[in-house]
């Protein structure tokens, strides 16, 4: 027995006084609404409405139905309408995490974006320099590196790249000398992510040539990608980042681009979004999701790629020599 069905039949019925009436507004046979009345008297071991061949009334049970049954049927019409409405126009909390391989930059006018569109939305941003358990961390989405595993529990949606680049400050260039090949830069002083957070081994690709392997000895390890940032800026050694996060300091000369030959394939350049793989996810979930996917292909139609040229330039009146290696 649908008993909220009968339920409603039942009310029809009472405020009708009349079984044919009740049908007609229903849009429902005679028979159902007397088989609907009969199953909650039934249920509920009690009769509801006296019948005669001329009219009804309702017992004294019947009242005191009638009234619980109009209770519940209008905070059940409430509710629905109140999830219908958060469903139209998503509102409440949602948490992402996000890689800190990605920039402020990148981040900012994303939850900006965001939240212009859905207002009644708050974010909760998270950064994180490790990999995460979307549902054990109570996370609502995440903006992630490319993993060796992931769960079944969520879905994956490829967001596209965000290119690694080593560099370092002019100043540190000038007195140390500027690698111009891996094995170089290997033997620089470097900054860079514990090893338990990021590998410090980088593959290196040229063109025509098979891939280098070398490993980074950092004298300085941080576990927040902008500290990493920074530590270059100050002069502490050689660093590798994502580009979207130095692309302001290559334009103002602070940090220059190294090795403008090679291109760093790394699987953490490739960015995905998750999310919980439910049949029914929150409105504010799935917007977002569509959100991220649709300014993330806006943001890489707009960006060509930056020319070695370009990320390499010197900044203003600096100079450099040879890498000493003693």
């Amino acid at each position: 027995m649908n008993q909220i069905h009968a339920m409603r039949v039942f009310v029809r019925v009472a405020e009708t006084e009349s079984f044919r009436r009740a049908a007609q507004q229903l849009d429902v046979s005679n028979a159902l609404v007397t088989r609907s009345v009969a199953m909650l008297e039934a249920h509920l071991n009690t009769r509801l409405i006296n019948r005669t061949t001329r009219n009804l009334a309702l017992t004294e049970a019947g009242l005191r139905y009638l009234e619980g049954c109009r209770c519940v049927l209008e905070e059940l019409d409430h509710l629905e309408r109140s999830l219908a409405h958060t469903e139209s126009e998503p509102s409440g909390t949602l948490r992402v995490v996000a890689a800190g391989a990605l920039s402020l930059a990148t981040l900012t006018p994303l939850i900006d974006g965001y939240r212009r569109l859905y207002p009644r939305v708050n974010v909760r941003l998270t950064l994180a320099e490790r990999p995460v358990d979307l549902m054990e961390d109570g996370f609502d989405v995440g903006i992630v590196g490319a993993t060796p595993a992931r769960s079944s529990e969520c879905v994956e949606r490829a967001l596209g790249t965000t290119t690694f680049v080593p560099c370092a400050a002019p100043a540190w260039l000038a007195e140390h000398g500027e690698p111009h090949t891996p094995e170089q830069l290997a033997q620089c002083a470097a900054v860079a992510l514990p090893p338990e957070e990021r590998s410090a081994t980088w593959q290196f690709a040229k063109p025509g040539e098979r891939a280098q392997q070398v490993t980074l000895q950092p004298g300085y390890a941080v576990n927040n990608m902008l500290m990493v940032r920074l530590a270059a800026l100050a002069g502490m050694g050689v660093a590798i980042v994502p580009a979207p996060l130095v692309a302001d300091d290559f334009s103002a000369g602070t940090l220059r681009r190294l090795l403008p030959d090679y291109e760093i394939d790394d699987p953490d350049a490739r960015m995905s979004i998750v999310y919980p793989s439910r049949q029914y996810l929150p409105a504010k979930t799935r917007r977002f999701v569509d959100y991220t996917v649709e300014h993330f292909e806006h943001a890489h139609s707009l960006s060509p790629a930056p020319s070695a040229t370009s990320l390499s330039a010197s900044a203003p009146g600096a100079r450099t020599r040879p890498l000493s290696v003693a």
